[in-house]
């Protein structure tokens, strides 16, 4: 049994830590636009940033930091990147909660980390990672922590569980510069693999620099145009053919032939001769929705941990009533009855 410590780490509330920053921006030409989605960017010495409502916000730079790039430009970052969830839950235990930031490196990967909450220190307890919307009842992740974490701390109540996704690179590197060769005042910052606060302060820096100095001395490591590793090469292949799978394995799926659906349920039927999802609310109302993912086209399966329809392809996820919840999608889901979902890639611009 072996471990390692470093030492002069931080650990900070991650929605604190944003605000904070925010209250920087001086609002003398610089703002904050909330509830503002981008889905698509007209080049030029001035680019055109386009919002869903048919906005335009002009820019000479656009750095697009958006988790998955929204634009890709002939970036394949679709096919360069995979999506992981992970679960986490906050427990009230016996005693107080181990100081320190501690995570393994066996499988099952775990976490282990405390928060001050009311008074007193909670700990928090996570793992469970697997590729977005593959496998069944993801609610069984939240079970088997829970199982774990009795096996090592006497657990008075379970206070809260969530869940989150990141995305990974070919080489686990973030890809952190300009968003193609070709592109030389948009840029990129992306695959933060889990190490999103480290990273993305990182890519600040990094794109700080390529703005304003028009160089980083760590623009190369990062860059998204750097070569292929023999292992990035064997992830593209392995990712790219599960893509493939899932695009073609999930028109072929039978759906349940009834609408017999439980209340909080959500499950594939036959709806007017086409597979459609279906879920039942808590009141009795029914949501169906359309199932090909907005992105490229791939079958979106039931999430029931999350009542969300999640891409196993790239990751979108979509809310029970269709809207959008994360993810590379720029659009919603239709219900069936409105015709088939508009399916946006924004790849080949």
């Amino acid at each position: 049994l072996g471990a390692m410590r470093f030492d002069g780490q931080a650990q900070f509330h991650p929605r604190k830590y944003v605000l904070a920053l925010a209250k920087q921006i001086s609002g003398n030409g610089s703002h904050i636009f909330e509830g503002t989605r981008a889905v698509d960017i007209e080049e030029g010495k001035i680019c055109e940033v386009k919002t869903v409502d048919g906005k335009k916000i002009k820019a000479k730079y656009v750095v697009i930091a958006s988790h998955y790039p929204f634009y890709d430009r002939k970036g394949m970052y679709f096919a360069r990147m995979y999506p992981e969830r992970s679960y986490l839950l906050a427990f009230r235990i016996e005693g107080a909660p181990p100081e320190g930031m501690f995570i393994n490196v066996e499988t099952p990967g775990m976490t282990i980390r405390s928060h001050p909450h009311e008074g007193e220190r909670l700990l928090i307890f996570g793992g469970e990672s697997h590729k977005t919307a593959h496998g069944e009842n993801t609610s069984n992740h939240y079970d088997n922590l829970r199982t774990q974490v009795k096996q090592i701390f006497t657990v008075k109540e379970e206070l809260y569980h969530w869940s989150t996704q990141d995305y990974h690179t070919l080489d686990e590197i973030p890809y952190v510069g300009k968003l193609t060769s070709e592109t030389q005042n948009i840029f990129v910052a992306t695959g933060f693999r889990k190490w999103g606060m480290t990273n993305s302060t990182a890519a600040a820096i990094i794109i700080k620099d390529l703005i304003v100095k028009g160089e980083s001395p760590w623009q190369d490591i990062y860059s998204p145009q750097r070569g292929t590793t023999v292992k990035a090469a064997g992830t593209f292949i392995v990712q790219n053919a599960d893509v493939a799978v899932q695009l073609i394995s999930g028109k072929l799926e039978s759906p349940d032939d009834e609408l017999d659906i439980k209340e909080c349920e959500g499950k594939v039927v036959e709806y007017k001769g086409k597979r459609t999802g279906a879920y039942k609310d808590q009141n009795g109302k029914l949501y169906l929705v359309d199932l090909t993912c907005t992105h490229m086209g791939c079958e979106l399966k039931w999430n029931d941990a999350e009542k969300s329809w999640d891409c196993p392809c790239h990751g979108s996820r979509f809310n029970y009533d269709g809207s959008i919840i994360e993810g590379p999608a720029l659009y919603p889901l239709n219900h069936p009855d409105e015709g088939r979902n508009q399916v946006e890639p924004n790849v080949l611009k």
